[in-house]
């Protein structure tokens, strides 16, 4: 449908031209009307306009006023001329900025029609030329990147300035963002491409596709993370189901840059699995367990030592140590890492680790098997994880399902477990409100129980037993700021006095006491 726009300063000669022809049969609709020149003007410059029927005569602005105003900036719109009566000099001035057609009121029904049916014959042809153009434009432009990707590396492309004239490449700067599709068998990324492509050309900058990536580049735009979302959702709307992660290049200022940006964007994108979960990555973006630089794969990786690794995250189920499990798998990624595994490889490597675990776990509580189970079941989920820190959130989950299934128990068996974490990590921070919440309780309830199952308070059995070890410390002759570390004391004034309150004596002269 082409859009009308009707002017006239006499509301019945409006309403009339409205309803004298079928608009819509002829491939038209009516937008709006104006009851002069200036009211016209400003509905013009609010709407998409491809043909305006003018009367001559008009207060505040004539209709040659008004073409002539028009025709500064547009070439293209459609004018019909309607006046009262024969005027040989407003209709010369009329021809002379290329009105299609002059009409005399009353306006025949027959001559309307002609006047449209042409009018739109050569609104079609315009728009097939554009359209065709608009297609050579965009093919070139897509030849022209990926030409620049595949040769600038090796050697400047030729008629480099001709070409970006040609194609409308001018730009005071530009910034390149590539998009990749993630969880997709069947995408078809030229279709994408070529959907995509007049929307994103109207308002950001050019389309092109590489490899499985889609590129595109922004031009004349203050880079910030509005234009990113705004970008992101764009495609989005388009591609529904499917996990796209973007990166963006710096900004460039000269076209022949967009090879060497390419390379650099692109191998954020091949490494995103060790970048911190995002959907926006950049070349400070943050990195998640790396201090400097990615794995180098063309090394030949060195071997995960899995069963340290096993021995380390079983203590720490054992102890229930949330805190503990997650510092052990932080450290376990952190190695593979170091140690130039890929990302497949660190994804079957942990896949042994958590059977290796779960195995131990069976083997000593065959409690636990429904849940051993439950996990096993869920193991192959680790391949489908996009990125280093989703996939340590999803092991990590995995893992408490194994604490909390330990926590289940009468009372007194829970205190029996209490008592002994406490002889097996007396020498770690421990506190009254941590256990309780590792044990599901309530802390100044677990207190008061605990009183009852020991005959102590938390914090007099836990010192007696820091006593008790640190007396075995001392006998075998190690120093009094080492033992302090050793059970639990980062200060060795405190344990000094703490000693001394238990044992009745300082530990040096307990130390020196010993045979």
């Amino acid at each position: 449908m082409y859009n009308v726009l009707i002017i006239d300063d006499e509301p019945m000669i409006r309403e009339g031209l409205r309803t004298l022809i079928p608009w819509e049969d002829l491939g038209y609709q009516v937008i709006d009307t104006a009851k002069d020149g200036q009211e016209g003007l400003e509905k013009y410059r609010k709407n998409e306009i491809h043909l305006i029927l003018a009367d001559i005569r008009m207060p505040r602005m004539d209709g040659i006023t008004l073409i002539e105003t028009i025709r500064k900036d547009d070439d293209h719109v459609q004018f019909l001329v309607l006046s009262g009566y024969a005027d040989f000099s407003y209709a010369q001035k009329a021809i002379r900025q290329n009105v299609t057609g002059y009409l005399l009121k009353p306006v025949e029904e027959e001559e309307l029609i002609r006047y449209v049916k042409g009018i739109k014959k050569n609104l079609d042809l315009k728009q097939t030329f554009t359209e065709q153009q608009d297609k050579s434009l965009q093919e070139g432009r897509h030849a022209f990147f990926k030409e620049m990707i595949e040769t600038c590396e090796n050697a400047a492309v030729h008629n480099l300035n001709e070409d970006i004239i040609k194609l409308e490449l001018q730009a005071n700067n530009y910034q390149l963002v590539l998009m990749k599709f993630l969880d997709h068998t069947n995408l078809d990324l030229e279709e994408i491409r070529l959907l995509l492509t007049q929307e994103i050309e109207e308002t950001w900058g050019y389309l092109f596709s590489r490899d499985q990536y889609l590129c595109i580049v922004l031009k004349d735009i203050r880079p910030n993370l509005v234009h990113y979302n705004e970008l992101y959702d764009l495609v989005k709307s388009h591609i529904k189901n499917i996990k796209i992660v973007m990166s963006v290049s710096k900004v460039f200022t000269v076209i022949s840059e967009i090879g060497e940006e390419f390379r650099k964007t692109k191998k954020i994108l091949d490494n995103q699995f060790y970048y911190k979960d995002s959907k926006f990555l950049r070349t400070d973006s943050e990195r998640f367990l790396i201090p400097n630089n990615l794995p180098n794969h063309e090394i030949q990786p060195h071997e995960f030592p899995i069963h340290s690794f096993t021995e380390k995250i079983y203590f720490a189920l054992e102890a229930f140590n949330d805190q503990a499990l997650k510092n052990v798998l932080m450290e376990a990624a952190q190695t593979m890492i170091d140690r130039n595994y890929s990302e497949e490889q660190i994804k079957t490597s942990f896949i042994r680790l958590l059977s290796m675990v779960l195995n131990k776990c069976l083997v000593n509580k065959q409690e636990l098997s429904e849940t051993v189970s439950d996990i096993t079941a869920d193991l192959y989920k680790i391949n489908d994880k996009t990125s280093i820190s989703v996939l340590l959130d999803y092991i990590y989950d995995l893992f408490l399902k194994v604490i909390s299934s330990q926590n289940i128990g009468d009372q007194e068996g829970q205190l029996v477990k209490l008592v002994d974490f406490i002889h097996r990590n007396y020498h770690e921070t421990l506190k009254l409100e941590t256990l309780a919440k590792i044990f599901d309780y309530n802390s100044a309830y677990l207190g008061k129980i605990f009183k009852n199952h020991t005959g102590e308070y938390f914090n007099t059995y836990l010192d007696k037993v820091r006593m008790e070890n640190a007396k075995k410390l001392l006998t075998e002759g190690m120093k009094v700021y080492q033992v302090a570390d050793k059970v639990g004391y980062s200060n060795v004034d405190y344990f000094h006095n703490k000693f001394k309150k238990y044992v009745g004596m300082s530990p040096s002269k307990f130390r020196r006491k010993t045979p």
